[in-house]
This record gives C-alpha cells, structure tokens and sequence, in this order.
C-alpha cells in the first residue's frame, strides 16, 4: 500500500537530485610521468585547465542559510577537537590515539571538516580516541604525541606547514595519507624532481595526478567500484620493493596503476576514499580502506563474519498475513531479525484512504499486537522506526504518509520531481525530539511491548540536536548517520556516512552496519537490488576485517526473494544475530 521511498541522499545509485554544491572541475590534471624527463610532472603546468575541483564535493547536501540557525551546530563543527568519550570501546590493551589532519582553511575547508568528522566515528570502531585538527594548526612535535594518524588533502594544493614536513619525515608511527598534497612532501619545494630522502625512506614516489579515470579498484583479490565522476587519481611508483608494496590497485580497462601503496609505516591512497560513497552499490573502493584501519589503529580485528536483517516500514496498516509469512520463513531458516515499527501510523490527506484523513496507533489494533507477538515468537526483535515516521499534515516530500515521508527534517519536492534539502524542521530541538520518542515508547507500553532498545531513523534524515537524542534515548541504531559541516557562507553541509562495521558516531549511536541496501526489484532507488546483487555486494565486504552484511526488506514483496537472499548470505558464512547495545 505504501510506497517505497529512498530520497537521493541515501540512494546507492544515485536517484533525483537534491541541491548540491558546485565547484569549479577538473577538465584535465596531468601527463603521465613517464613521459617527462628529470622529474615529476608539475600540477600547476600549462596542462592544468583552472583549479582541480576540492576532494569530496560529491553527494554533499546544501541547506542555504537562513533555513537553520548556524549556532545551534557551532559547538559541533569546530575546526579542531577530541571526540567524545566513546559509550563502547573494543579495544581492551593500552589507549590507542590517533590525530586526524584536514585541510580547514579557505572556501573549500569545511569539506575537510565534514570528513574528518566521518573518520574519527571509523576509529571509534576500534576504541580510538581521536584528536581533530586542521593541518595549518599543526604544531611542531604533535604526531610524537599519538599512536598513530591521518592526513585527508582535500584542497588542491593546500599549504602544508613545513614543521609538520619535518615531524612527518621523522615519524616512525603509522600513518595514512589520503588525496592530495603528498606531492609538497614526495617532490623538490620547486616540484623540478622528486624527493629522494622520501623515495628512499618510504621505497615508492609520487609520480602525478591522474585525471583519466580509473574506476575498477582490485583489493585482496576482491572487485570493488569507484564512481566513474571521480577522475582524480594520485599516482605512485615502487622504487623499492624490499620497502614498499601495492595493497591495491585500479583500472581504466587499458591501465593499471597502483591505488593503495604501502611504505614503510605510510599508507597512501591516491584518492578521498569516502568521496561518493553515499552513492554507492555496496561494493565501493572505500572498503579498502576501511580495512587498512585495523592495520594503521594496530587494533586486532575480529575474524566474525555477522549478518543483520530488518523489515522495514512496519505499522498496523501492514497486511497480517504478510508479515507472519515473512515470521515463518525466516524462523525456518533459524535466523533472528528486526522488525521496524512505526508506532503511530498516519495519512493526514487522505492519500490511501479515499481523502478521508487516517491514524492508527499500535495499541489500538488488536490484530496488529497479534501479528507482532507472533513475529517475536519466531526470533523478531522489535526496534522503533521514528514514531509517525512522516511530518505534520504535509508533504515532506511526497504525501504527508507514514513510510513514505521524512520525520525529523524538511524536504521540499517540486512539480519535476525536484528534491530540496531545507534542512530541520521548525520545531526542532531536543525537547521536541524527546516527546515524539516518549509518545512512541508510550504506544509500546499500552500495547503490552517492552520499550524498544533499538532505532532506525526515517529515511536517515535528522538533525545533530536529534541524533543526539537517539543516542541518548536507544542502545543501538540500525542506519547510517549524516555527519554536518557549516561553510563559508553560512550553508549547512551534510552528507550520509557509510561504514561496514559497528561503531559510536559523534552523536553518541551506537550503529550496527547497514552494508547491503534494500531488495528493490522494481529500481525505486534509480537502480534495481536483486538478492543476487546483494549477495555479491556481501562477499565484497568480506575484504574488510570486521565488515557486517547489513540489509533491510520490506514487508510487501512477498517471501520468495526473502528466502533467495537469506540462504544466499548464509551461504557465505554470515552468521544471522539480533542486534544489541554491547556488539562490538
């Protein structure tokens, strides 16, 4: 009956756009080095058409100022800090720490702002505690201080400080270069030649800055993707195999060049790895990555492979028939799952029921309860899925419809299909956010259900002040977070954060991974998810250590590719468990 509805935002490939911000692009980068004599090729030569586009603008979500108050996410956003406390940590031995380097300044620097955030909720994973901070306000001596760091270049070009140049060239701890500038280190301050104290200590060079494209990433023996609008490759060479080997490597089709190399106790990688990722198929290059964490934190990983699987959308409008169905056929497989309920089902228009306004709470449906008890039963654990999971008596986009619409944040749908982030809805705050929970717990109680532990925000779209109250409010969360950025002119940034493992986002989530996507036969998203399709992208995420296959399925397609995609994950070894607040 209800629609299915996955905005552009979180959609894995891609869908109807909503504003973005624009930036000047990248026509043509460099030759290959090997055509040049004496050294590298000089990014800034005749060659170069305007200024590289910054590392990261892709899948980032404006709201224009005016639409929020900028105060209310200042304490958030600064431009250097510690995380918060992490509520779980899984590592056990001596505290790791770790510095994270962005590039902050100029128009360009809250990018660097919004990704670093991303990357310390990564190292929450691993019980890190991480230290955020703007590479131009690198003091000397710093990176002796931490376990182990990382440097995202995302400005073309951005001044590196030369006390920073010196710690770096005498660090001896593990260290993740990511994007661009390594050549301001790799290569002579003219840029006429490379560096050899750097080509010696570290075994490999930067050879140049690749705008062909290359979008077939080989790791670990796995097929991953990268966009095919993400051109910009840094490109290196081994000189010294005994120091330095290729952990991954990427394609044109024609060429081959390296895309992770490893050196000493450098890690490079040629590109922003979380640049598009909110677009991506499940089997994105950014796996690599999120593998090498276990290698540059030096936390042992886990060797579980887990498997998650909710329903989505459930309310007392469901089809009883439908979700026992579903209950059997996966009580037969012996797998527990999660089912997502809506507490108090709403259609303010009319829309499904003849313009005849309509709301039904849980508690008030005696064959919902019924249906419920009897999917707990058979392994269900039920989790809160927003509480009207729809805003007001509004379109927020589509129909003002309980599953089909957005909850905590306003968007705006035009007459071409047009989505327009606006940004949190007027009445957000933490009380506001805090009743809506409370009446959703209440309608629980009333139905004879204990309180739910577990969330899964409406369409992934919340504010920090709401996020906040998840966090606060649930044990777990089974979605993907929006990490948030203020720019230059006062617009807020946000952007959907994907990860193939647990972790404790800024907000104080405890998330369990969302790997996999929907089953979505009919392309709802812009792109049709097969259980075949989410079976391939499950054994993608077997590269990275700790990766989880985390999927969801709706309550309305039936049990046929249900069954075809549970069996399917099994087959790979996933194990099947009901999700908790202590999983690491």
């Amino acid at each position: 009956m209800n629609s299915l509805v996955v905005l552009s935002l979180i959609a894995y490939a891609g869908g109807g756009h909503v504003a973005t911000t624009q930036s000047t692009q990248l026509t043509s980068i460099s030759q290959s080095a090997s055509q040049q004599s004496g050294g590298p090729v000089k990014l800034l030569g005749p060659n170069i058409h305007g200024v590289p586009r910054p590392l990261g603008i892709k899948g980032v979500q404006t709201v224009p100022a005016g639409q929020f108050n900028p105060k209310d996410f200042v304490g958030r956003i600064a431009r250097q800090g510690t995380t918060p406390a992490l509520k779980k940590k899984k590592n056990t031995g001596a505290p790791v720490t770790a510095l994270v380097l962005y590039d902050s300044t100029g128009e360009w620097g809250w990018i660097g702002d919004l990704y670093s955030y991303q990357i310390g909720n990564l190292l929450s994973h691993f019980g890190v505690t991480v230290t955020r901070q703007g590479i131009e306000l690198y003091s000397k001596g710093e990176l002796a201080t931490y376990n182990c760091a990382i440097y995202l270049g995302t400005t073309y070009y951005n001044t590196i400080p030369a006390n920073f140049k010196t710690d770096f060239m005498a660090n001896t701890k593990p260290f993740c270069w990511m994007g661009y500038n390594l050549w301001e280190i790799a290569w002579t301050a003219n840029g006429a030649n490379w560096n050899s104290k750097f080509t010696k200590q570290f075994g490999f060079q930067f050879a140049d800055l690749d705008g062909t494209g290359y979008p077939n990433v080989l790791y670990k023996g796995t097929s991953l993707l990268k966009q095919q609008d993400d051109p910009v490759q840094g490109v290196s060479e081994i000189t010294n195999s005994s120091l330095a080997t290729v952990l991954a490597t990427c394609s044109n089709g024609t060429t081959t060049v390296p895309y992770i190399v490893k050196g000493k106790n450098l890690w490079y990688i040629g590109d922003n790895p979380l640049e598009y990722v909110s677009y991506n198929s499940g089997n994105d290059r950014v796996l690599a990555f999120d593998d090498i964490l276990n290698d540059v934190t030096g936390i042992t990983p886990t060797t579980a492979k887990r498997a998650v699987i909710r329903i989505e959308d459930v309310s007392a409008i469901c089809e009883s028939a439908s979700l026992r169905a579903i209950a059997d056929t996966l009580y037969a497989q012996g797998i527990p799952y999660v089912v997502c309920v809506i507490p108090d089902y709403k259609d303010p228009l009319g829309v499904y029921n003849n313009g005849v306004p309509l709301e039904i709470q849980m508690q008030n449906s005696p064959q919902f309860i019924s249906d419920l008890k009897y999917m707990q039963s058979e392994g269900a654990q039920l989790i809160m899925h927003g509480f009207t999971h729809q805003y007001d008596s509004v379109a927020n986009p589509y129909d003002g419809v309980s599953a089909d619409d957005v909850e905590f944040y306003r968007v705006t749908q035009n007459s071409s299909g047009d989505q327009a982030v606006v940004g949190p809805v007027t009445e957000d705050s933490t009380t506001w956010a805090t009743n809506r929970i409370t009446s959703g717990f209440t309608m629980f109680t009333e139905a004879g259900f204990a309180q739910p532990t577990g969330w899964n925000t409406p369409h992934y779209y919340a504010s920090p002040t709401d996020y906040a109250v998840f966090g606060t409010e649930f044990a777990y969360s089974l979605d993907r977070v929006l990490t948030f950025a203020t720019d230059t002119s006062g617009n807020l940034q946000c952007l959907v954060e994907y990860s193939p493992y647990v972790f404790d986002d800024e907000y104080g989530n405890h998330r369990i991974p969302e790997t996999l996507g929907y089953c979505d036969p009919n392309g709802s998203s812009g792109k049709v998810n097969l259980p075949a399709d989410m079976i391939g992208y499950a054994q993608a995420v077997e590269c990275c250590r700790g990766g989880w296959a985390g999927m969801y399925y709706h309550w309305f397609l039936g049990t046929t590719m249900l069954q075809e995609l549970v069996s399917g994950i099994k087959g790979l070894g996933y194990t099947f468990i009901n999700p908790s607040g202590t999983i690491e």
